[in-house]
């Protein structure tokens, strides 16, 4: 079964951070840009491996890139703001957002949204 998830990917003062806001806790760190995308892969993979394992509803792929962003932005930052709108003159996006494409080799049932809040 294959499943696309959409990841937030950002650029920290050390290396890169990756999460997943439909999977809670799904989360990676990696030196690089090619090594993060891998890495955030694998983390999907493992997160959805353990839920099934576990007996645990697996929350269904739900977000746009788009409300993944927005959802992004309106979190705060390890600095106690939150991460800024990007400035129409410089065209800098501080996060990217990525669908990420996993494969089970499994049988699962998604989970709708309420089901999937109540086991995390």
């Amino acid at each position: 079964m294959k499943l696309t998830y959409v990841a937030v990917f950002e650029q920290t003062p050390n290396n890169y951070a990756a999460y997943v806001p439909d999977l809670p806790g799904c989360i990676s760190t990696h030196k690089t840009w090619e090594g993060i995308q891998a890495m955030i892969k694998e983390a999907i993979e493992v997160h959805i491996e353990a839920t099934h394992e576990y007996g645990y509803p697996i929350p269904s792929p739900q977000m746009s890139v788009e409300q993944a962003l927005e959802y992004h932005r309106s979190q705060p930052n390890d600095y106690g703001g939150y991460f800024p709108d990007p400035d129409p003159e410089e065209d800098d996006e501080p996060a990217a957002v990525l669908e990420v494409e996993v494969e089970v080799d499994f049988e699962i049932e998604l989970a709708t949204e309420a089901a999937a809040e109540v086991a995390h």
